[in-house]
C-alpha cells in the first residue's frame, strides 16, 4: 500500500450496502456520493469509516486497495468498490470508526460512538427501523439491546448476522387519539395507511408476548424528518451493541448548524 496517499474504506448503509475505499476524506466523500456520483440519487446517506488496515478474507480488500490512488492528471480515486454483498456481517464492531449521516444537499454529520448506558422502563411499546442489510419497520415491546440480540440470533427466521437500526420517535397513543378524532389523521409512518397502522398497533398491543409486530417492509429514512429519529443509531452483534448518538436539536443549532439548516 502506498502511504503516501491518503486512503480511506468506507461502509456505505443507507440507500445501498457496499464497501468503497477513497481518496476522499468523509466531508468530501459524502458530498460526492449524495451530489457527484452518477450511481447515486438525491437524498440522504449513511456510511461509516472503517480502519484502513482492516482486513477480512471475504471482503478481499488487498486485491483491489492499490487501485485507489490519483490518476495521471492528480484527481483523486473517489470510489472503488470492494464488495457488494455480505459486508457488513464481515466487519468486526471494533473496526469501525465514526459514522457518517449526510444531508440530501451533501453537508456531512459526524457521529462518534459512545456507550449505551441508558436504562429502560418494561411495557413500552417502540418502533425501530431496520437499515442494513435489512430494510424495514417494527414495532417492539424490546429495548434497543434486546432487539439488537433478538435481530441477530441466528435462530430466528428474520436474522442477519450484524444490523444497523435506530429508533423512530413515534408517540403511539398521541397517534391513536388523535386518528379516533380525526378518520384523515395522515400516518407518521411513509407507506402505511394510517388505519392498517392503527390495527398493526392494536395487534401488537394485544398480544405483547410476541415481542414485535412488522409495520412495513422498507425502511423510511430519509422520508421521515431526520428530528424524528431517536437517540441514535446502533450496530448489533448478539449481545454487542456499538452505538452513536444522535445530537439533540439544541446541540444540532448550536454546534451543526451548517448540517442542521441543509434538512430543509
Amino acid at each position: 500500500m502506498d502511504n503516501a496517499v491518503e486512503k480511506h474504506l468506507y461502509v456505505i448503509m443507507w440507500p445501498n450496502y457496499a464497501l468503497v475505499a477513497s481518496n476522499l476524506p468523509p466531508d468530501e466523500f459524502g458530498k460526492h456520493y449524495t451530489l457527484g456520483s452518477s450511481r447515486y440519487f438525491h437524498g440522504q446517506v449513511i456510511f461509516a469509516e472503517i480502519d484502513i488496515d482492516y482486513r477480512h478474507d471475504f471482503l478481499n480488500i488487498d486485491k483491489y486497495i492499490d487501485e485507489v490512488k490519483p490518476d495521471a492528471s492528480g484527481a483523486p480515486k473517489r470510489t472503488k468498490f470492494l464488495a457488494t454483498y455480505r459486508v457488513l456481517e464481515h466487519i468486526e464492531l471494533s473496526a469501525f470508526q465514526e459514522l457518517y449521516v449526510t444531508s440530501a444537499i451533501g453537508k456531512v454529520l459526524k457521529l462518534e460512538s459512545a456507550p449505551y448506558e441508558k436504562e429502560h422502563d418494561q411495557g413500552y411499546l417502540r418502533t425501530f427501523q431496520e437499515l442494513a442489510p435489512m430494510r424495514s419497520i417494527v414495532l417492539s415491546w424490546m429495548t434497543p439491546l434486546e432487539f439488537g440480540e433478538h435481530i441477530t440470533d441466528p435462530n430466528q427466521p428474520k436474522s442477519a448476522p450484524k444490523v444497523l437500526f435506530n429508533q423512530i420517535d413515534f408517540d403511539i397513543d398521541e397517534f391513536l387519539t388523535e386518528l379516533e378524532s380525526d378518520p384523515f389523521h395522515k400516518s407518521p409512518i411513509p407507506n402505511v395507511h394510517a388505519h392498517k397502522l392503527r390495527e398493526q398497533i392494536l395487534e401488537a398491543k394485544s398480544k405483547p408476548e410476541k415481542g414485535l409486530k412488522g409495520i412495513s417492509l422498507d425502511a423510511a429514512f430519509g422520508r421521515i424528518p431526520f428530528t424524528q429519529h431517536r437517540t441514535g443509531f446502533w450496530i448489533a452483534h448478539h449481545k454487542e451493541l456499538l452505538f452513536y448518538p444522535i445530537p439533540t436539536i439544541e446541540e444540532l443549532k448550536d454546534e451543526h448548524w451548517d448540517w442542521y439548516k441543509s434538512l430543509d
